[in-house]
């Protein structure tokens, strides 16, 4: 993530505010960031993603948009993000997964609510994702 670090190190010394501008806006996601210094990235990520999806994916429902956007700050979290461009490849990946894996997952196994059994489903993914690098 040296591209994006170095992007949000650069935009932080030449537009502070623009950068205040995204962590206030997705300041409820943002709460409890450990540790604190990774807020004005999170916070360009999270955009990222939320942009990306909309765009590229605008016909996927709003909870597994969220499920992305929360799959890809638990890879930057983790070091599992080698550069920006990443974050487009892995929602698409994500997505594709969704679509090929999930009726069978679904099938498979028993859950109290459609959280948990999301929930799962994701994590299913990152943990594949985590366990490649």
């Amino acid at each position: 993530m040296t591209d994006l670090t170095n992007r949000v190190d650069e935009w932080i010394k030449t537009d502070i505010n623009g950068v205040q501008e995204l962590v206030n806006k997705y300041s409820s996601v943002l709460q409890g960031t450990l540790p604190e210094k990774n807020i004005p990235y999170l916070a360009v990520i999270i955009n990222t993603c939320v942009l990306f999806l909309n765009n590229t994916h605008p016909n996927i429902n709003k909870d597994w948009k969220a499920w992305s956007v929360l799959l890809i700050k638990k890879l930057f979290e983790v070091g599992g993000l080698k550069k920006e461009g990443d974050i487009h490849l892995i929602i698409d990946e994500f997505i594709d997964f969704k679509e090929k894996e999930y009726k069978k997952y679904c099938d498979d196994i028993i859950t109290v609510t459609e959280y948990d059994r999301d929930r799962g489903f994701m994590f299913r993914f990152y943990l594949k994702k985590i366990g490649s690098h």
